[in-house]
Formats: C-alpha cells, structure tokens, sequence
C-alpha cells in the first residue's frame, strides 16, 4: 500500500489517539479562554448599561492612540460589543494563539521526542497522518471556542452578525499561529524550540501591530494580529482579512505536512552541528549542567523583555501627548499627568514576562523528570537537595538577568524618548514586583515538589495573575478573589509606591512554599507515578 494512501485511512484513527491522549488539555483551553470571555461581557454590559456610559467610555479610550498600544485598534467603541472586545483584547492577542501553538506543539514534537511518534509509523500509520490529524483536532477545538465567544456576546446583546465575525477571527488567528507552531516542529529538534519560535512570532506580532496602530504607519498588515483587529467586527464590518487569516494558516499547515513527509522520524531540518568531543569540566558539574538547561529559556524571555520594554519606553512620549488632550484617558490610566499610569502599566508587562520565565524554568525540571534523565543523575553522586537547590539558584540568576535587562531598557528607552530620565525609578517600581515573581516561583516549585502531574496548576496560577492584573477591574472581581494574585499587593509603581509590609509578607510566602518545595520533592519517588 502506498504511503499517501495509508496516510489517508490512517488519519482517522490518529484523530481518535489525538483526542483521547489530548482531551483535557483541549477543554482546559476551550473552557478557561470561554470563561474568561463570559465574565468579561457579564462585567462589561453590567458596567455599560447604557448608551450614554458607552459614549464616555468611547470618548475616553478612542480620544487618543494610547490604549491601543495594549488592546488595539478596535473599531465600534461605541458599541457594547466594541468596549467588550476592547476590554478583551490584550488576553484575546495572546490565549488564542497560545492555545493553537500548545495544541500542536504537544501532539508533534513532544510526542516524537518521546518516542511515541516513532512506535505509531512502525505500525499501519501514515508518516503525515499524526501532524495532520493534530492539526485537525486543533482546528476543531478552535471552532468550538471561537462558538463558546460568539454565544458570550449574543448572550449579553451584542449583535449576531458581529459577535460571529469577532469570534471568527479570534478563531482564524489561533489557526494562523497553530500553523506556524506545526511548521516550526518540522524545523527544529526539541518541543522548547517550537515554542520558541512560535512565541517570539507571536510577540514580533504583537509589537508589529501596536506601533502600526499607534504611528499609524501600516505596520499592523504585518501582523496577524492586525488581520484580526481589521475586520471591524463592530464597526464597518469587512470578512475578506478573516478569508487572510484562514488561507495563511491553512497554507502553513499544508507546508508542515509536506516537509513532515520529506523528512526522517526524529530528525528536523536544522540541526546543529557536532559538538566538541569532550565538555568542559564547568559543563559536566552540577552548575554547568543547569545553566546550560536554563540557557534558553533566559535569553529568550530577556529578548521578550528588552523588545516590550524598549516599544512601550520609545513611544512614551506619543502616548504622554496623546493624553495631555484627553483628561478622560489620562484619568483610565493613572492620573498624574498620565505618565506615571503608563509607565506603571510599562512595568506590569515586565513583571509578568519575568513571571511567566521562572514558571517555565521550573517546567524544564519537571520535562528533565518526565524525559527519564532527572532519574539517573539522582543515581550518581548527585543528591536530590542539593540538584533541586543549583537549579533554584541558576533559576534566580536568570530572573535577575531579565529585570535587569527590562528596567534598564525601559529607563533608557522612556528617557531616549520624553527626554527626562527615568531609569533609577523604574528599575526601582520593577524591583517592587520581585517579590510577587518569587511567590509565582515558590508556587511552581510546590507542586513540582508534591504534585509534578499537576503541573498545569502553576501555569493556572501566572494565567490568573496576568488576567487579574490586566482585566481585574473590568471584571469587577471579589476582593478576596482578586487579592489571591500576588500582583495585588504591591500597589501600581511607580504611580503608587509599594508597601514595604506588603513586600515582606510576600517574601515570606514565597520562603515558604519553596520549603514546601523541598520537603516534597525530598519525600517522593522519582519519577512521579
């Protein structure tokens, strides 16, 4: 039988394996990205219950270009469901995407890196059948999302035609991104790079369309994200950038399948070349061998770091002027002239970006575990306290890296821009965030130490600071239940300074759930069953 014929009756059975191997990572993102969607309109519409707190929200945020910056340009400010898509949109720009790269990314590369792939061929399964029943899968659960978000508009008011359309492409634009992430797993060997790739992309993205719609420049046709923004769902509706997105992503998926089938089991189009015959005695220690597993991770967040506080430092001043005009804006952001609400909003970013790398640095330990080394390396001389104690040192030099990096080129970059200098005090607003950072690390180590299954949870944990930070008081969430992210606690610095009781009690929970940490991972097995 020939090989594109028994990819062809093979795809089926493979989308049954996808299914049944993927099923829960799928509905935690079809649930938590509708969730996340439903208590923002239910928030929104209760908080713009009439056209005339519509007009005020319109003449505040769509008076000036500074908010786009973050959500975009959203067309039909003056609608429900242009407040609700705006209020949205900073989260929609990145869960979409997020969730078309994880669902490729683990039902390709991670699959053949753990040899799973290459049990599935031995048997009656097409080379091309398991990336193109991936893709189908992740094409499905974007569809069922991109269903639950139009049933959250119509739900509260918003127009049919127009909930449809926004929807749509949120949906198209995950599929654009799952189509890059299904391109990168032919290119590159491990399931890191693939998310690499496809996160640096989705960021160059981002920034794309943010300067585009702030200079006004046409940047934003560069950007997927600016295919989305411009159908206008609630403005002049257009769907001909919707039929953009499809057609690139489907064009991409058809790429990644080509090259799947040109290519052998196990090998990627770029390789590396031969290293050297023997490492260096720094390289075959225990700090050698963790810093070479960190390496990654902190260049890459320090690049994402130094690329979003350079963009939001370089345009300060367009945004600065941008509110001088609009007291209602400059209000929304801060007060204080409106520099001090921007620069705060600046410094959030790179707290999350540092928060986002030790929750993925503490994810590496558990993928060395899963992998079958972390096993072996415990065997030799090496004790689990002392592994587990290089790692979170390593850990907490490339976070100090990446704040370093971030606050020196957000004060440059802001004072490059206004002329005034600012780098002391940012450096010193971003520092303030250290300590709900180091609570998020001593989250992820707890349950890497007591519950490695459940590692999701401390990625639920960064997923809900970020949205508390970000939609918190659109969302008009309990007090309780707000000051349950870290994030929280530290005020809004530089417009507010932070509490130094508040700083301390963090440090404190942070202290202790790292020693949870310990204590957890010195009592189990290892690997965890």
């Amino acid at each position: 039988m020939s090989t594109t014929r028994l990819g062809s009756t093979s795809l089926v059975p493979m989308v049954g394996i996808s299914l049944r191997i993927g099923w829960k990572a799928i509905l935690a993102w079809v649930v938590g990205i509708a969730a996340l969607m439903v208590l923002t309109t239910e928030s929104v519409s209760g908080l713009y219950d009439t056209q005339a707190k519509i007009d005020s929200y319109a003449e505040a945020i769509g008076g000036g270009d500074a908010l786009m910056l973050l959500n975009g340009k959203v067309h039909g400010l003056d609608t429900l469901g242009g407040v609700i898509a705006n209020e949205f949109g900073f989260v929609a720009s990145f869960a979409v995407p997020l969730m078309g790269i994880s669902l490729i990314a683990r039902s390709t590369r991670r699959d053949e890196e753990s040899g799973r792939l290459e049990l599935l061929l031995a048997g009656r399964i097409g080379r091309t059948a398991p990336l193109a029943a991936a893709a189908l899968v992740a094409t499905a659960a974007l569809i069922v999302t991109s269903l639950a978000l139009a049933a959250g508009l119509i739900s509260v008011g918003v127009p049919v035609a127009g909930s449809l359309l926004y929807a749509a492409s949120l949906g198209a634009l995950g599929l654009v991104f799952a189509g890059i992430a299904a391109v990168a797993a032919q290119v590159v060997l491990h399931g890191r790079g693939v998310y690499a790739i496809a996160l640096g992309l989705l960021v160059l993205a981002y920034l794309l369309r943010g300067v585009g719609d702030v200079l006004g420049n046409g940047l934003t046709w560069l950007s997927p994200l600016g295919w989305a923004e411009q159908t206008r769902a609630f403005g002049d509706a257009r769907t001909w950038p919707l039929l953009l997105s499809l057609a690139v992503g489907i064009a991409l998926v058809g790429v990644a399948v080509r090259l799947a089938s040109a290519r052998d089991v196990g090998s990627a189009l770029l390789r590396r070349g031969a290293s050297a015959p023997a490492a260096s005695a720094f390289l075959r220690s225990r700090w050698g061998l963790a810093s070479t597993l960190h390496r990654g991770a902190v260049i890459g967040w320090a690049a994402g770091a130094v690329v979003v506080s350079g963009m939001f430092g370089l345009l300060a001043q367009n945004v600065i002027d941008a509110m001088a005009g609009n007291p209602a804006l400059r209000d929304a952001l801060g007060g204080a002239g409106g520099a001090d609400g921007f620069l705060a909003m600046s410094v959030l970013l790179v707290a999350l970006v540092s928060g986002g790398y030790v929750v993925q640095a503490v994810g590496t330990l558990r993928a060395e575990e899963s992998a079958g080394r972390l096993e072996p390396l415990l065997a030799g001389t090496s004790s689990r306290m002392s592994w587990l104690a290089v790692h979170l040192v390593t850990i907490l030099a490339g976070l100090v890296v990446i704040v370093a990096l971030g606050a020196l080129t957000l004060g440059l970059s802001v004072a490059w821009s206004t002329g005034h200098g600012e780098t002391g005090r940012l450096v010193g607003a971003i520092s303030s965030y250290l300590p709900p950072v180091l609570v998020l690390l001593g989250v992820a180590l707890a349950v890497f130490g007591a519950w490695p299954r459940g590692f999701v949870v401390a990625w639920a944990a960064f997923g809900f600071t970020a949205v508390v930070a970000f939609l918190g008081d659109a969302l008009q969430l309990p007090t309780w239940l707000a000051d349950l992210a870290p994030t929280s606690h530290v005020g809004d610095p530089p417009a507010e300074a932070a509490g130094g009781a508040q700083l301390a009690l963090l440090t404190l929970v942070a202290v202790g759930l790292v020693a949870l940490a310990f204590v957890g991972f010195r009592r189990r097995g290892v690997p965890a069953r």
